[in-house]
């Protein structure tokens, strides 16, 4: 029993994904999502509320398909700035696969859904471990000088390279809107040169 109720959440999550991903939240409804999955509404709302909770829901599983896909890119790298290019890299590409996914979280920043406010630094939290593990790796293996606390330095990091976005804004009020989709390869390039500078400082 406890199987197949994974099962249909994991099929509900796949279907909203897609509806999120193509339509972004606002023109998404439960009904189209139920229909899409030849559900009843009444089963769809028995494992979500409501459409914001499962959006919050589909929020995490797109990180955690992030970090599955990183953190076999790291394994495989042989430096410390092959990893973080990397993870930088995975990260970009599954934002950009998922435009209208995380162009939700720009557009009501100031007025998230509680479920989405309570499951964003959960996210954030898991992207700087995966950093911090960048950063041991590259201790560990003589790349890199003893560092006194992996995890700050690997948050000033992360912070400062998700900050990059800031360097191609035309006006400051476009902080609050998602990047455009031709702006990712620029973010990309900046964040590379960042992260080589601020590595190449942690060097022995």
């Amino acid at each position: 029993m406890a199987k197949s109720a994974d099962a249909k959440r994991t099929k509900i999550l796949e279907a909203a994904k897609k509806r999120f991903a193509h339509y972004g939240l606002a023109k998404t409804t439960m009904a189209e999502i139920a229909q899409d999955l030849s559900f009843s509404k009444a089963l769809l709302y028995y494992y979500f509320p409501d459409k914001n909770s499962l959006f919050a829901a589909v929020m995490e599983a797109t990180i955690d398909e992030l970090l599955e896909i990183s953190t076999a890119k790291i394994k495989s790298a042989k430096t410390v700035q092959h990893a973080i290019d990397a993870f930088l890299e995975t990260r970009l590409h599954i934002i950009k696969e998922n435009y209208n996914v995380f162009e939700f979280t720009y557009s009501l920043r100031n007025d998230m859904p509680p479920d989405l406010e309570c499951a964003m630094p959960a996210m954030f939290e898991r992207e700087i471990e995966q950093v911090r593990s960048i950063l041991e790796m590259g201790v560990e293996n003589g790349e890199l000088k003893p560092i006194d606390d992996l995890m700050t330095t690997a948050r000033i990091l992360l912070i400062s390279m998700l900050g990059m976005r800031l360097g191609i804004l035309k006006e400051f009020k476009n902080l609050f809107f998602p990047p455009t989709k031709e702006e990712f390869d620029y973010i990309l390039d900046l964040q590379r040169k960042l992260s080589k500078i601020f590595i190449d400082g942690l060097r022995k």
